[in-house]
C-alpha cells in the first residue's frame, strides 16, 4: 500500500478497542490479515476497560485470536484519576484473571485530569503502578503524550517506566486517511527514552473491518521486540514426517529430538 512510506525501520503495530469491530460486535478485524500484511504486524495493543465499572466487550476476542496468530499483546486499562485506585487495578487484572501475565506487557492509560491537580494525578498514577508491579513483577507501560504529562504529571516523583507516546499530524478530513508522524514523538521534560510512538489514529484499517485504525512503531528491531516480550526469533524446524520446512512448528528442543530419531 502507497500508505507505507514513513517510519519503516520501526516495526508496526496496532491498538484496538470494540469501535474496530462492527456495530453489532460480528466482525472483528481478521487476525490473519495482520500476520500476512506489508509491513507485517508485530504487536497489538487492545482496550480491557475503563476504570473499574467498564470493560471493553470485544478484548476477549481480540485476545484469543492476536494469541492464536503469535502477536506480542499489550492489554491496557483506562486510568480515572478521580475512582479508587485498587478497584481500578483488580478490575484490570480480573479481565485478565485467565491469562498467562508473563506473555504479556500490561500498560496503564493515563490521559484524563477529570478536575484533579499535579500532585494528585502523581500520587494516583503512583499507587496503581506500585500495585501492579507487585502484582506481575514489573511496572506497566505508561501510555500518554508529551504536553499532556508535563502539565498534569510530576516525572521526578514517579519510578522508571517505558513510555507509548501519542503524536500525531493533525487529521485530515473524512475519509482520507492521515500519514503517520514520523518517529520519534516528542518527549515529556525528564523522560529521556521512548518505546512505543502511536504515529496514527486515522490511518488505513487493516483486517477488513472499519475504514480507520491507530499505528504505533516500536522503537528497536523486530528481534528486540521479541525480546522485550521475553520471546525469541520465530525458527521453521523441519517436519519429523516429509524433512519439510514446517510452519507451525518451531524450533524447540523436544522437535529437535524428533527430527533425529526419525533421520535414524
Amino acid at each position: 500500500m502507497a500508505y507505507f512510506t514513513r517510519n519503516q525501520g520501526y516495526p508496526l503495530g496496532v491498538d484496538l478497542s470494540q469501535h474496530n469491530a462492527s456495530g453489532d460486535g460480528r466482525r472483528i478485524p481478521n487476525f490473519d490479515q495482520f500476520k500476512l500484511h506489508i509491513p507485517e504486524i508485530h504487536f497489538v495493543a487492545m482496550r480491557t476497560g475503563i476504570s473499574w465499572g467498564y470493560r471493553d466487550r470485544m478484548f476477549p476476542r481480540y485476545f484469543d485470536e492476536a494469541r492464536r496468530v503469535g502477536l506480542c499483546i499489550l492489554p491496557y486499562h483506562v486510568l480515572y484519576p478521580n475512582a479508587e485506585v485498587i478497584r481500578q487495578m483488580d478490575a484490570f487484572l480480573t479481565i485478565l484473571k485467565d491469562a498467562d501475565l508473563e506473555q504479556l506487557r500490561l500498560v496503564l492509560d493515563v490521559e484524563l485530569e477529570q478536575g484533579k491537580n499535579k500532585t494528585f494525578i502523581t500520587k494516583v498514577l503512583n499507587q496503581a503502578l506500585d500495585y501492579l508491579q507487585k502484582a506481575t513483577g514489573r511496572y506497566p507501560i505508561v501510555y500518554s503524550r508529551a504536553m499532556w504529562v508535563n502539565e498534569n504529571l510530576r516525572i521526578e516523583d514517579l519510578p522508571k517506566v517505558d513510555w507509548w507516546l501519542a503524536q500525531y499530524i493533525r487529521s485530515l478530513e473524512q475519509p482520507l486517511f492521515t500519514p503517520e508522524y514520523p518517529c520519534p514523538p516528542m518527549l515529556p521534560k525528564g523522560v529521556r527514552q521512548w518505546l512505543i510512538h502511536q504515529t496514527a489514529q486515522r490511518a488505513p484499517a487493516i483486517g477488513g473491518v472499519g475504514h480507520y485504525m491507530d499505528y504505533n512503531r516500536w522503537n528497536g528491531s523486530p528481534e528486540q521486540l521479541l525480546a522485550y516480550f521475553g520471546k525469541t526469533q520465530p525458527v521453521l524446524a523441519l517436519c519429523p514426517v516429509d524433512q519439510l520446512p514446517c510452519e507451525r512448528a518451531l524450533k524447540t528442543p523436544k522437535t529437535l529430538a524428533v527430527k533425529e530419531e526419525v533421520a535414524a
